[in-house]
């Protein structure tokens, strides 16, 4: 049996110490290495993560404060987006994932761990994986820190709209990649080609109604790069409202089956889709040429209309001129003229 590839995932934190335990040992469950980027987190996210280093964890690295000394920490995707670039350049491994904490990616072949799935991905082939987003909610039972969360966390929701491209995992090129273009969610390198089947990805973003209040309002809105902001990244949190529940903007939750998620997965594909929204473009078409058609029609009835009636009109005066003609040729005088015209006509007159 093939072996899989050699894959790190670039995994992203701060304070995170109640999951980075089970995102660690999830990922290296799967087949994939870690190498971690630490922003400033004053937790114990560092401190649990240092205990796996070398079982699971392959690096460990802090990342030093965008500003200067005695200025609050500021939260920069696109610094920690090139710093990702770089070390997907520079590592030993074939495949990397752009990755957060709170995230837990898997195959969509149950049969086959991450790292076998990518495996099969490569060799047919691909060079890049979409994921698809299911957003957990927490539920009644307490989440335990450093547990699976997927012990306690058992309802999830589609992730939003902005959420819904998620190519963050590719197969090492050449030229190196661009993360920061599209703040992390669509790798670009030469030669992309996206496997066309989704895997899935549960998201585990609020653990509690406490741990969000937190993130949302302590840790996370207000140290956003407001150039960032500004450029459209960071809506996650957009409409929250302080003192209001944070997950009921989700919608409906529904219970999470993994079988039936895997077989949607392959079902309703990106090759799929493509093919859906170009039956609707052509559709859209369609309609459109057969709006013009009646239009032309309609023009070529009026054309015929007007045609009919110049028709109708030059008889008329055809049949006007040859009355009057008539009238003038049997009129007396016509006859008197007679030889007056025939000596005119002889003697060169016109």
């Amino acid at each position: 049996m093939t072996s899989p590839p050699r894959i790190i995932a670039l995994v992203s934190v701060y304070n995170e110490a109640d999951i980075i335990a089970a995102s660690v040992d999830h990922l290296s469950a799967q087949g994939v290495g870690v190498y971690l980027l630490d922003d400033g987190s004053t937790d114990d996210t560092l401190s649990i993560a240092r205990t796996r280093l070398g079982q699971g964890i392959v690096g460990i690295e802090e990342l030093p404060s965008p500003g200067p000394p005695g200025v609050p920490r500021q939260f920069s995707l696109s610094r920690i987006l090139r710093r990702k670039e770089e070390l997907a350049r520079t590592l030993d491994a074939e495949w990397f994932i752009n990755q957060d904490a709170d995230e837990f990616r898997e195959s969509p072949w149950p049969h086959l761990t991450l790292a076998a799935a990518i495996g099969l991905v490569d060799r047919l082939g691909w060079n890049a994986i979409d994921f698809e987003v299911l957003n957990f909610v927490p539920e009644a039972e307490e989440y335990r820190p450093g547990s699976d969360p997927a012990q306690a966390f058992h309802r999830c929701v589609p992730g939003a709209a902005f959420d819904r491209v998620q190519v963050r995992c590719w197969k090492k090129p050449p030229g190196g990649v661009d993360l920061v273009s599209s703040a992390g969610h669509d790798v670009a390198f030469e030669g992309r080609r996206v496997f066309p089947i989704r895997f899935p990805m549960r998201h585990y973003p609020i653990r509690s109604e406490a741990h969000g209040r937190r993130k949302v309002f302590q840790e996370r809105r207000d140290r956003f790069d407001p150039a960032e902001r500004s450029a459209g990244w960071h809506v996650q949190y957009d409409g929250v409202v302080e003192g209001e529940p944070l997950i009921t903007r989700w919608g409906p939750a529904v219970e999470f089956d993994r079988d039936a998620v895997a077989v949607g997965l392959q079902l309703r594909h990106r090759i799929v889709e493509r093919l859906v929204a170009q039956s609707a473009r052509l559709a859209l078409e369609g309609q459109r040429l057969r709006g013009e058609i009646a239009s032309l029609r309609d023009a070529l009835q009026k054309g015929d209309d007007r045609a009919r009636a110049a028709e109708a009109s030059v008889r008329h005066l055809q049949e006007e001129l040859a009355r009057r003609l008539a009238e003038v040729f049997a009129s007396k005088s016509w006859r008197i003229t007679a030889p007056l015209r025939a000596v005119w006509r002889w003697l060169g007159g016109r």
